[in-house]
């Protein structure tokens, strides 16, 4: 599939993963605070995979791209307009 394909290239691509903490105002700058739930702080930490993409987040991650291993979709459909992917990692490190 290509969305496989390309997926896989960035991960591929052994991006360095970063992460720093901003005010909530600078954060909007960044990225898309859209979904944060209600209440959050006036800080908030955003992460960084390379140049590729910059999103606010609060759960693990890993360092680089290379320690996800291969992404897989496992089925995909669309219904009332909305597309949903079920995919999975095949993880190269355990503590993602």
């Amino acid at each position: 599939m290509e969305i496989e394909y390309r997926v896989n290239e960035i991960i591929n691509h052994h991006l360095p993963i970063t992460e720093e903490v901003v005010s909530l105002e600078e954060a909007r700058t960044m990225a898309d605070l859209s979904k944060l739930p209600a209440g959050t702080g006036s800080t908030i930490r955003i992460i960084r995979i390379g140049d590729y993409d910059t999103c606010a987040c609060s759960g693990p991650h890993v360092t680089n791209t290379s320690e996800i291993g291969r992404f897989t979709i496992l089925s995909h459909d669309f219904e009332n307009g909305i597309w949903r992917v079920r995919w999975k990692l095949n993880e190269k490190n355990s503590n993602i």
